[in-house]
């Protein structure tokens, strides 16, 4: 009997239906839970699935109770060898799962075809303590095509994936595990060191290989904010006309002045002038269609286009992908194979024949390129692009689907297009010796643009001629520098794809990109801005991201600066990749993140800084102890409780809620403002301050003053 694995319910109900594997038979106390049984290639089959991850790394106190405690003396926790253990939260499907394994001849793992699906079934198979033969499938897209054509190539443990993957099923499974790991060793570890030295009031101060170099890039954008310096400038500009119909801006050449003196001396210069045309220079460009789409920079164009959040974005394509209408979503190539040219061929064909598309239909298609069909430039999966399966009609979509349907579909369109074209007009002016520059553009041949991207208006440079003269109005602004903007969703996502560099040049971004030395994946990235989020580092301002007091604080006290570093992470997520590719040792790669795990959390605990303490918890202050006042479900209450302090207050009294605010107060001044609204059992409403009673550490009305 053979065993198929599939890390998901959905992933199981595609892979069945392409296999003819006929009805899901759900486990009776736990419905979510299922199976298959069917004949795959005559022989007797189960398809089984998990719920995401079944099995984890062990937590530090399975080493070692001691571990329990959180004590700066006992960490760092440094295993000699990893152990895997089943998530109790799906103890039942886990056990279903082993029971199939253990009948099993040999076994098909069907996970997500990515580092992390290897993961997920190398976990399983080990707390399952099978030793069955196993092969990988390793599909691309949801198509009943491309299932069935996966399950006939299956490959071996150490053969290679597929045409455009270099690695193997081992070297990625060493890959997802070594991930797992250094994650592991520098989250927990130094979690600790940072909350029990720096925590404060007991705040959790949790830490990240990849979170916290990304939140570093957050905060030392508002220390550039804050540390701006505004610097005067001045800027000459000129308004030059040869007709009442035909006038047209130019900038001072030399650029902006520093001293307001010259700037209001070449003003003098040039007041009452006439400008003549000294120069008069076209330049003919070609723009390319741009690359396709990454899962990245999907997102990013989605956050730009529609404002949607990354998170968003992620959940749409993750359900056009199980409707089949779109390639793997979690890719990192913006590239597609020479070998995909038919297939792309037909989907493009069978979008042009759709209402919503058949406007860009062109009699001759440009001939594809190495600008989009590149071998050399996929990695593990090409770029992200409809499938084949076009619908006839989008009834069944909703209207966010598509939405990003659309995005995809003219991605792919445009590369049928020829380049768009542009003249590039720039003028120089001189004016009583001072030259003004102009320039302005013309799109001559639309090309691609006709698709998605037809520019904004353009500036255009009225017909003049070299020798012409102009007329010309000139006058003098005062400006200030700008600071550095803070990062929107798109441009953190963006970051964090280039290690925090900024670069322009299309050709070195796809080349860093292709070195594989970003903050994380594309498949990571979007968890890892939602983690901040919820850990209250990151805040939200309209589209703009800041950091909280927290986070600044953080990265501030934080005494290791390689775990702060874009590149550092970067080069880490590098070498993980070249592990998946066999080009880098697992073992030696494990053993350099023991080291400095070790010597991060030495550095940690022997800093002399100061804890955090945050403008809250210098409010939530016990007025009797002043130790700290903790939050419950009931209400408020001294931490210091165990050692006698009494001090406690409900969240509601007499009806009332009674906020942080004033227990604030209370810690300050002994009572709270006067709360209007308290009803008494009669049902009588009536308004009072609540008064601390030190003595029995109890809390009492004190009524408004009745004249």
């Amino acid at each position: 009997m053979v065993v198929i694995y599939a890390e998901k319910s959905s992933l199981a109900k595609e892979i069945a239906k392409a296999l003819g594997a006929g009805k899901r038979i759900a486990l009776k106390e736990e419905p979510t839970v299922g199976y298959y049984e069917f004949k795959f290639n005559g022989e007797d089959a189960v398809l089984c699935h998990g719920v995401g991850h079944l099995a984890q790394l062990v937590p530090a106190k399975s080493y070692d109770e001691n571990f329990a405690k959180w004590d700066l003396e006992v960490f760092p926790c440094i295993p000699d060898k990893f152990r895997t253990a089943p998530k109790s939260a799906t103890i039942n499907c886990i056990k279903l799962v082993k029971s199939f394994f253990d009948k099993a001849d040999w076994l098909i793992n069907a996970t997500d075809p990515d580092r992390e699906g290897e993961l997920i079934f190398t976990y399983v198979y080990e707390v399952c303590k099978c030793q069955k033969p196993f092969k990988r499938v390793w599909i691309e897209d949801l198509t009943d095509q491309k299932i069935k054509k996966a399950f006939n190539n299956l490959k071996k443990p150490d053969e290679r994936l597929s045409e455009q993957v270099q690695g193997n099923a081992n070297d990625l499974q060493l890959a997802g595990r070594a991930r797992d790991i250094s994650d592991w060793l520098i989250g927990n570890n130094l979690t600790v060191a940072v909350t029990k030295k720096f925590g404060g009031y007991n705040n959790l101060l949790s830490v990240g290989r990849v979170q916290t170099p990304t939140l570093a890039l957050v905060v030392n954008r508002e220390k550039d904010i804050l540390n701006h310096v505004k610097t005067p400038f001045w800027r000459l500009s000129a308004n030059f006309s040869f007709s009442n119909v035909n006038s047209f801006e130019a900038e001072y050449e030399k650029g902006t002045f520093k001293d307001e003196n010259e700037a209001k001396s070449i003003l003098n210069q040039c007041e009452n002038q006439k400008g003549i045309v000294v120069s008069l220079e076209t330049k003919h460009r070609q723009e390319s269609a741009p690359l396709l789409f990454n899962a990245t920079q999907l997102q990013v164009t989605a956050n730009r286009k529609l404002s949607w959040d990354a998170d968003k974005t992620t959940k749409i394509m993750q359900s056009l992908y199980e409707k089949k209408l779109m390639s793997y979503p979690r890719t990192s190539s913006e590239h597609l194979t020479e070998a995909m040219i038919p297939e792309v061929t037909l989907t493009i064909q069978k979008l042009l024949k759709l209402p919503e598309y058949s406007q860009y239909n062109i009699q001759k298609w440009e001939d594809f390129t190495k600008r989009h069909f590149d071998d050399k430039k996929v990695g593990s999966h090409p770029a992200i692009i409809p499938t084949v399966n076009v619908p006839d009609n989008f009834n069944n979509l909703s209207d966010d689907e598509k939405t990003l349907y659309d995005l995809l579909a003219k991605s792919i369109i445009r590369i049928i297009y020829p380049k768009a074209e542009i003249d590039d007009t720039t003028a120089i002016i001189n004016v009583n010796g001072n030259n003004f520059k102009a320039s302005g553009s013309i799109v001559t041949n639309q090309g691609w643009y006709a698709v998605d991207a037809v520019p904004d208006k353009k500036k255009v440079l009225p017909q003049i001629s070299q020798g012409q003269e102009l007329n010309g109005e000139y006058k003098l602004k005062k400006g200030e520098t700008e600071p550095p903007k803070r990062y929107t969703e798109a441009e953190l996502l963006n970051a964090m794809e280039l290690a925090g560099q900024k670069i322009d040049d299309e050709e070195t971004r796809t080349l860093m990109k292709l070195q594989k030395k970003g903050l994380g994946t594309d498949a990571t990235r979007v968890p890892i801005i939602k983690s901040l989020f919820d850990k209250e580092y990151i805040a939200r301002k309209g589209k703009s991201i800041y950091p909280t007091e927290k986070g600044i604080f953080l990265i501030n006290t934080l005494p290791v600066d390689d775990l702060k570093s874009a590149d550092m992470t970067g080069e880490l997520e590098k070498t993980l990749n070249d592990i998946a590719l066999g080009k880098s040792d697992y073992n030696a790669f494990i053993e350099h993140i023991k080291k400095i795990t070790k010597e991060w959390y030495d550095i940690i605990v022997k800093s002399e800084k100061s804890a955090f303490i945050s403008e809250n918890d210098k409010n939530m202050i016990c007025p009797i102890c002043r130790k700290k006042i903790n939050t419950f479900d009931w209400g408020y209450g001294c931490s210091g409780y165990k050692e006698g302090c009494k001090f406690r207050v409900s969240k509601s009294i007499c009806g009332k809620k009674i906020s942080e605010n004033h227990i604030a107060m209370i810690s300050k001044k002994g009572e709270t403002n006067l709360i209007k609204g308290f009803k008494s059992k009669s049902g009588n409403e009536f308004d009072a301050c609540l008064v601390l009673n030190k003595e029995k550490g109890t809390i009492e009305f004190k009524f408004a003053d009745k004249k």
